[in-house]
């Protein structure tokens, strides 16, 4: 497919009429990012909570609290986007936001098995609900964000390369994860993490919400914009991050309608 922007079999300059149609629909675009901005919730907590309660069952019991106020997201969920933000701080640093290799076998073994471990604990942890049915163990809100934030390392190491294959036209051969001692620095820098939320629980609500709500809006970006240039049959047409720049705009925005419409369903249903 042909590049962004690219006006394939002609020599002369794009109109800049042509652009209009493209200025509209980024301005579209812009106009609901701004509604959602702008309609109430009028705090950021509101309006972190809100976005989590699309995603999240916001337990109380089940969630971190500072003073009064809950987390937007349930210890689990925190603990997913906060280990996803982290391993893509990594690839950011590393210059490997282009990686379209997944890291080696072995490694992704490890990963799945973070994975399989976080779903067990789920599993486990929704099990209690049920008045005496048995569990393997009692889940706490430590072993909720520990799983959590090692899904979503696993999650930032095995999406890329999926993500990337599918929308650049000249991918990076690198590996999101090369190696054990990548690997295990992940590892030390998560723990890090867990361990300032939980002894520092009262004073990490702002940057906690902050990274954990921005994982999600982050997620849902890169999610739809692939679902944009799918449909626009761009697969493997972008080159550059600026011709990213409106998938990804749409992406947000779609992903702020797919929010408000989870929470409406939830609230029509009598749900939370």
């Amino acid at each position: 497919p042909a590049p962004i922007d690219s006006d394939p079999g002609h020599d002369l300059p794009i109109s800049p009429w042509s652009r209009l149609p493209r200025a509209l629909f980024a301005g579209g675009l812009l106009s609901i990012v701004a509604l959602f901005v702008n309609a109430p919730p009028d705090s950021w907590l509101g309006k972190a909570k809100w976005i989590g309660y699309a995603l999240c069952h916001q337990m109380p019991d089940r969630s971190f609290f500072a003073h009064e106020h809950q987390y937007p997201l349930c210890a689990r969920c925190t603990g997913m986007y906060l280990g996803f933000v982290t391993g893509v701080i990594f690839l950011l640093l590393r210059g490997r936001t282009k990686a379209a290799r997944l890291p080696p076998q072995p490694i992704i073994v490890l990963l799945v098995g973070f994975i399989v471990i976080m779903g067990i604990d789920g599993v486990n942890s929704t099990i209690s609900i049920i008045p005496n049915a048995p569990q393997l163990y009692h889940t706490t809100n430590l072993h909720r964000i520990i799983t959590g934030t090692l899904y979503g390392l696993a999650l930032s190491a095995l999406f890329p390369p999926i993500f990337n294959s599918a929308i650049w036209s000249e991918p990076s051969g690198e590996r999101t994860i090369k190696n054990w001692r990548e690997l295990g620095v992940l590892l030390l820098v998560a723990a890090i993490e867990i361990a300032i939320v939980l002894a520092f629980t009262d004073q990490m609500l702002i940057p906690i919400s902050i990274i954990t709500i921005g994982g999600i809006l982050l997620l849902l970006s890169l999610l739809n914009s692939v679902i944009m240039l799918s449909v626009r049959k761009m697969e493997n047409a972008v080159s550059t991050w600026r011709q990213l720049a409106l998938p990804l705009l749409f992406g947000l925005a779609l992903g702020l309608i797919e929010v408000t419409a989870l929470v409406a369903m939830r609230v029509s249903i009598g749900v939370g």
